[in-house]
């Protein structure tokens, strides 16, 4: 007896001499969607993690860039217009804001939860709460303790300090 297989599909070629049909089969078994179910929630989990560490290293290091970036203008804000600016710190609210000693306010920045950076914790680490550039852009340290002044922000575990000098020059480092 010969076979004859053009008459067959590909899938029964093989079983066509013994007469066992394969039983066709659609979908995946529930073990299998349990293990792929397992494997992915393992995997986002991972990913969560790894990307919750990266926000929170990222918000504290932009944070404190802004800050570097604010105090060089606020220098060159004071040597330009020949007036005195102001960097109030409100560490309570995570924000502070720079004026010119004449009241007129240049720039706010908010830390605080809404916001584009948000930080936990805003430190300025001086006796009082606030730095004057004068008209020559030089900002008097005294309460600093020490040559440098410096602020701390903090995101979640992660912190960068920015040292500035008196002529405000800063950099940014985590502490």
């Amino acid at each position: 007896m010969a076979l004859d297989f053009r008459n067959s599909s590909r899938a029964e070629a093989p079983y066509a001499w013994s007469g066992i049909r394969r039983a066709s089969r659609s979908g995946f078994s529930l073990i299998e969607m349990l293990v792929t179910l397992i494997l992915l929630s393992i995997s986002l989990a991972a990913v969560m993690t790894v990307f919750a560490n990266y926000l929170e290293r990222t918000t504290a290091q932009r944070a404190a860039q802004v800050f570097a970036m604010d105090l060089r203008f606020a220098r060159a804000t004071a040597v330009r217009g020949r007036e005195a600016v102001v960097v109030n710190f409100d560490e309570g609210a995570l924000s502070y804001i720079v004026r010119l000693s004449s009241g007129d306010t240049l720039l706010n920045r908010e830390f605080e939860a809404g916001q584009d950076i948000r930080l936990d914790v805003l430190d300025l680490q001086m006796s009082g709460d606030s730095l004057v550039f004068d008209t020559r852009g030089v900002v008097d340290l005294s309460g600093a303790g020490s040559s440098l002044g410096v602020a701390r922000f903090t995101a979640g575990e992660m912190e960068y300090d920015v040292s500035f000098n008196s002529m405000g020059a800063s950099r940014v480092a985590i502490p």
